[in-house]
């Protein structure tokens, strides 16, 4: 029995190192998975960076809307009067510039101090409750203030850091200076606007553009531009209206979106642009309407 025994062990391991030596994949196979991944992957990247895109545009629509809320609940508090407009670099800081939002947003090519493009305190402090800002009593989270798809930084010392606001509001909205034509309506209630589902409130605007809390459109006939829209939904961008809705608008010319110059503002100003702008046509239409008297 013991013979028997013995003789038997290496023959029941023989099948067993068979198995273990059974060859993997030929180069070949490899190559071949190799080849019908990258074609998965091909078919998918676009795909997930839609539905990327899909989902900043939507959070960044909510974001317009909860500022939209917060600018009617203003109105409400305060007689209907429509939150301040200031497009000066004391923007939102004293009772001569009061605005619904505090701080003048730099750049890197920007000269001087950039800790207002870093302070969520002036979105959202209660200290500039009192000059306009919609902070804190109506808006608790400084991220509503910024479409999740502006990546804009600044430098401060040897580090960049995420500016925190890419949001603007019409400068016909109770706002005063150089940007608000005579001949064209201030709106200071919202009694004053008479079709709110027409007139917008908040803009996006691009991240080489913003600056105060203003966004000017220049009135005149031949059609310029001072103030640039974002395109960071596939060449769209997110706007509010009085009403309370909020939608995304296709800019179309290549004046309204000209090439991108990361960390650089583009140059002040009002630029000419052509009498068949369709761009500056849409926003003219929806910004103001001319004075009746």
């Amino acid at each position: 029995m013991a013979s028997s025994s013995t003789s038997a062990l290496p023959g029941a391991l023989q099948p067993r190192c068979r198995r273990s030596a059974a060859h993997g994949f030929t180069l070949i196979e490899l190559l071949v998975v190799i080849a019908v991944l990258a074609i998965l992957a091909a078919l998918l990247l676009p795909a997930l960076s839609r539905a990327r895109q899909k989902s900043q545009g939507a959070y960044c629509l909510n974001n317009l809307k909860q500022l939209q809320y917060a600018w009617h609940l203003y109105t409400g508090d305060y007689g209907d009067s429509v939150p301040p407009v200031s497009s000066t670099e004391l923007c939102g800081k004293d009772p001569q510039h009061a605005s619904w939002v505090a701080g003048w947003l730099k750049t890197d090519s920007d000269f001087g101090d950039k800790f207002d493009s870093t302070n969520t305190d002036l979105l959202i402090g209660q200290a500039y409750t009192e000059f306009g800002s919609l902070g804190y009593n109506y808006v608790k989270h400084a991220q509503v203030y910024r479409c999740p798809a502006d990546k804009s930084t600044v430098k401060v010392g040897e580090r960049s850091y995420p500016r925190v606001r890419s949001m603007s509001v019409n400068a016909y909205l109770s706002g005063k200076g150089k940007w608000q034509m005579p001949q064209f309506v201030v709106f200071r209630r919202t009694a004053d606007i008479l079709k709110p589902e027409k007139i917008w409130v908040f803009i996006d605007e691009r991240e080489d553009s913003i600056n105060d809390g203003a966004f000017a459109v220049d009135m005149t006939q031949h059609y310029a531009i001072v103030d640039f829209p974002a395109t960071y939904h596939n060449g769209s961008g997110g706007l509010s209206f009085a009403d309370g809705h909020a939608e995304y608008h296709h800019w179309r010319e290549p004046t309204t979106n000209p090439v991108l110059k990361p960390g650089q503002h583009l140059p002040l100003g009002s630029k000419p642009t052509s009498v068949r702008d369709v761009d500056m046509a849409w926003l003219t239409e929806h910004t103001t309407i001319p004075r009746a008297d």
